[in-house]
Parts: C-alpha cells; structure tokens; sequence
C-alpha cells in the first residue's frame, strides 16, 4: 500500500495548491496605466519605424523567382538529354542534336505543364 495520504471518500476534495496567498503579479493588476476591460487602447503618439529599408519591390522579387525557375527547369532538361545522349551512344553532334529534339521536346512540354499547373494552383 502506498504511503499517500488518505483521501476523504466522499465531499470535497482537498485542493493539493498551496494557498499562501495572492501571486506577486496580482496587485499590478489595478494599475492606473492598463486599460479597463472593453477599452480601446490609446494611440500611439508617434509611428512606428519601418521594419525594413531596403526592400526589394515585389515585381523584381517574382521576376527574380521566373527566371531561377526557368534556369532550373534548362539545366534538368540539358541534363536529361546529356543521360539520354550517353546512353544511346550518341557521339556525333547530328546524333546528339536528333537525341536532343527526340527527348527534349516531351521533356519541355513536361516542365511547361508543370509550371502552368504550379502556377494555376495557387
């Protein structure tokens, strides 16, 4: 059997919280500087500073953010068709060139779907 203390089987429970008394915050409370409940709180006096500066215009943020996504949509496609160039054996550039249009035109139909679908779904 355990070493707790036995509680009372019926009525009210012992509250297991100390009760010394009011917390410290308590008496700040009543402080003539807060705000009654339903209040408005005052206005600022002067305006906040502006967080940032030099923020970029959001324009040149998304331009900015096209051409990264199409450089990386190039470099996937040239990297496919170089895997597919060295797989066939192509060595010749007329070899590569007809690997490149047989592959690479599903492959940028393939990343512009892709865009268009990204884009649209935001």
């Amino acid at each position: 059997m355990p070493d707790d203390p036995l509680r009372p089987a019926s009525g009210q429970q012992s509250d297991p919280r100390p009760t010394a008394g009011a917390p410290a915050w308590w008496g700040e409370l009543g402080r003539p500087d807060l705000p009654l409940d339903g209040e408005a709180p005052p206005a600022p006096s002067e305006p906040a500073p502006a967080a940032h500066t030099n923020v970029p215009r959001q324009d040149a943020v998304r331009v900015a953010r096209r051409w990264r996504g199409w450089a990386f949509n190039l470099a996937v496609l040239a990297a496919a068709v170089l895997i597919i160039c060295i797989g066939i054996g192509a060595i010749s550039p007329r070899a590569v060139l007809t690997a490149a249009l047989i592959f690479g035109v599903p492959l940028v139909l393939a990343a512009l779907t892709a865009t268009v679908v990204t884009r649209r779904s935001r």
